[in-house]
């Protein structure tokens, strides 16, 4: 049992997978940053095609488990779009010509862009956030950090150490709810469950800290704290390869924004 889903294995050659791991996160905050800049649906509808085609073609990972990661994203978005079209202002405003009247709910065309634009660019972080993430694997995403953004070692591989230890949290949960049924104080009933809800909660809180406790004592001791430069073990560089991702997500980014233009 674990909190967090197994990782996407690679079945394929992609040329995701060949760059360096900061790239991939450079062109996604290039494109959110595009699908957020205006209010037109075009822009977002754009980059989610190109997000999509690039996890199809360039990503290498298995495109049925991909969807299977990505549906409860997908249906959140589509959920928190249907409200906003149900609910925006102008529903209220006699003046703003209804397109459909739902029950109670009057649908308007700015409320149905309002909508389109908020689900798509949910959908664009999600698929982006794959494509992302999912390709390389978390230690060699943290040595990356560590060298091409220069953030700090502690900070970086603090952050890889936390995402390891995360699923034995599922297995302490597992192990309490065993020593209570062992010691017969395990709750009868679902109020009683409730009630001791909040006494689990504490153990794994506590467990939690001491484990965290013990791999920042483990890093002081291989010297991320020293505050001198480390020698790298696994050196990763920029190639070709990252220019020529850099500039086609750039590219598709010029022609989302073009494309949002051409809208009145």
């Amino acid at each position: 049992m674990s909190f967090l889903p197994p990782p996407l294995e690679p079945v394929r050659p992609g040329l995701l997978r060949t760059v360096a791991p900061v790239t991939r996160p450079t062109v996604a905050a290039v494109w959110l940053l595009v699908a957020f800049a205006g209010v037109d649906p075009i822009v977002p509808a754009v980059l989610l095609v190109a997000a999509i085609v690039s996890l199809g073609l360039l990503s290498g990972l298995p495109l049925r488990a991909s969807a299977r990661r990505l549906a409860p994203l997908v249906l959140a978005a589509g959920g928190l779009a249907l409200l906003t079209l149900l609910v925006n202002p102008t529903r209220a405003d006699p003046t703003v010509p209804t397109l459909a009247v739902v029950g109670p709910f009057r649908v308007t065309g700015p409320a149905l862009a309002s909508a389109l634009a908020l689900g798509l660019r949910l959908a664009v972080i999600a698929v982006s956030s794959l494509l992302v993430f999912g390709p390389s694997d978390t230690t060699t995403f943290a040595d990356s950090l560590a060298q091409q953004w220069r953030i700090p070692d502690r900070f970086a591989y603090g952050t890889l150490a936390a995402l390891r230890i995360a699923p034995f949290l599922a297995a302490d949960w597992t192990a309490t709810s065993a020593v209570r049924r062992l010691r017969g104080t395990a709750p009868r009933g679902p109020a009683a469950r409730v009630r001791d809800l909040g006494a689990r909660m504490l153990a794994l809180l506590v467990s939690a800290v001491r484990r965290g406790e013990r791999m920042a004592l483990a890093m002081d001791a291989r010297g991320f704290d020293a505050g001198r430069r480390r020698s790298r073990f696994r050196p990763i560089r920029l190639g070709a390869r990252d220019l020529v991702v850099l500039a086609g997500g750039c590219a598709i980014a010029v022609l989302a924004a073009w494309a949002g233009t051409l809208t009145p």
